[in-house]
């Protein structure tokens, strides 16, 4: 390291307490042995942990590798200081946290590495405590250990897949149940509204006199059928009166004459009656007798000349 002037030592002199003197003989304890090993040991990890936990670490003053003096403001800076990364003594402090001290110093006579704890690490705790408590690490035999934490990795990796497939199956089912019931929702909205519409008194009025107009249609329908049918029958009826006349003036039956008025009249006092119970007012003598007719006859000259036309 470049020397430092008489200047920078007084300063640091200045600016130094008793605390940072104390965490400064820390870190020569800590710096001491890391040019002489390749991993830190279980005590300089906890003290690296005790540095990062109360911070004792900011406002240090250090002489960096250009031998300026500077003030250590972050855990990173310290880290970068010792040589060592901050990613590493997270790692470090993380596995102490974990394991505890005596399987971690057994870890490092064993030479498991950081990636084989870290897999250790992402163990359940019930595997994790089994391992480290198990015959290999009593026996420190590497090799079995490992082997037992490539095993209870790849378990763990099967059940989380497996885990993760019903999760993600449960999922989908539940964003298909989520689906039909959001149609279902919307079709009930869409009925509902359908059905608030046909209640409202516009469309009750709309829908009765639409239900009238197909009753009305109907009726008079079925009153021109009926009509239809009197009007054949009436026209038949009276072909075969004509017949009968022509027959009784033919062959002089004039016996059956009066028979024959008499079911005339009655088949039309029939159609009559059945004006009269309907309601429906029927002048027959208007229909005998039009209008025009009867003036003609109210004045004796148009009668005579009436009669004589008739005559004629």
């Amino acid at each position: 390291m470049t020397e430092v002037t008489q200047n920078q030592l007084a300063q640091l002199e200045q600016s130094v307490s008793v605390e940072q003197i104390q965490l400064s003989e820390k870190l020569g304890a800590i710096k001491a042995t890391a040019f002489i090993k390749k991993l830190v040991t279980v005590t300089e990890i906890k003290l690296l942990a005790e540095i990062k936990e109360t911070k004792q670490y900011k406002g240090l003053k250090l002489v960096d590798h250009t031998g300026k003096l500077v003030t250590v403001t972050t855990f990173e800076d310290f880290c970068q200081h010792l040589g060592m990364s901050r990613e590493k003594v997270d790692q470090d402090i993380l596995n102490l946290s974990t394991f505890g001290e005596d399987f971690l110093e057994t870890s490092q006579r064993m030479g498991l590495g950081y990636r084989d704890l870290r897999k250790l690490r992402k163990l359940p705790d019930e595997d994790r405590e089994v391992l480290i408590n198990g015959e290999a690490v009593k026996t420190e035999d590497r090799e079995s250990l490992i082997d037992l934490i490539e095993e209870m990795s790849a378990k763990h990796a099967k059940e989380k897949s497996e885990r993760d497939a019903k999760i993600a199956a449960l999922e989908s089912d539940k964003a298909a149940d989520a689906l039909i019931l959001q149609k279902k929702n919307e079709k009930i909205d869409q009925l509902d509204s359908k059905l608030t519409k046909l209640e409202s008194p516009a469309e009750i009025q709309k829908r009765t006199e639409s239900e009238r107009d197909q009753l009305a249609a109907s009726a008079i329908k079925e009153l021109y059928n009926a009509c239809e049918v009197m009007h054949n029958a009436t026209s038949r009826f009276r072909n075969q009166i004509n017949s009968i006349i022509e027959a009784i003036e033919t062959n002089e039956l004039y016996d059956i004459q009066q028979s024959l008025e008499s079911n005339v009249i009655a088949a039309f006092q029939q159609i009559a009656q059945t004006s009269v119970e309907f309601g429906i007012q029927i002048n027959f003598e208007a229909m005998v007798t039009p209008e025009w007719l009867s003036d003609s006859l109210d004045q004796p000259e148009a009668a005579l000349e009436v009669e004589t036309q008739t005559e004629q």
